[in-house]
């Protein structure tokens, strides 16, 4: 996982890059997005570098990177 500047867009990870599957930014109902029911390690959302805190949502592929990194589910 890395955060090169490049990643701004609201539907990137700010962590990779890539899509980041947010229902709000795809128009669609909030409480149907995956992130809903996720819980969001605070030491992964530590890692979105601070002029993107807010502004897009970390992937399921990051978080799960992150639960494997870590041994957790």
């Amino acid at each position: 996982m890395t955060h090169p500047d490049s990643h701004t867009g609201e539907d990137t990870c700010p962590l990779c890059g890539q899509a980041n599957g947010c229902a709000v930014t795809a128009g669609e109902d909030p409480y149907s997005c995956w992130c809903m029911t996720a819980r969001i390690p605070q030491a992964l959302r530590d890692r979105v570098p601070a002029e993107r805190l807010g502004k897009a949502c970390i992937c399921r592929d990051c978080l799960e990177a992150y639960r494997k990194e870590n041994g957790s589910h």
